[in-house]
């Protein structure tokens, strides 16, 4: 499954980095609960995600961050071998 996703293209994902952020956080918590441990990442999180926010808005004004659209969680075989965005045909 690891090799059916294009890794590069993932990680200039918008989506991707707003998702995984909250996914970790929630995993720390519960990791530390295993030990004990309480801690309460909801604000920490929330300026995470604004600031990942600000930062793509930026990227997405100068043009860098493109969504790349594929359905499910595996990229299409054609998208595995792109080492940049596709050229727009006409």
């Amino acid at each position: 499954m690891i090799k059916a996703i294009n890794w590069k293209v993932r990680i200039g994902n918008k989506t991707f980095w707003l998702t995984i952020v909250p996914a970790l956080a929630l995993l720390v918590q519960v990791v530390a609960a295993v030990f004990g441990i309480t801690i309460d990442l909801t604000d920490t999180v929330a300026k995470l995600v604004d600031v990942i926010n600000a930062v793509f808005a930026v990227l997405v004004i100068v043009g860098v961050v493109v969504d790349p659209t594929t359905a499910g969680v595996s990229d299409s075989a054609q998208a595995m071998t792109y080492t940049a965005p596709r050229a727009k045909e006409e």
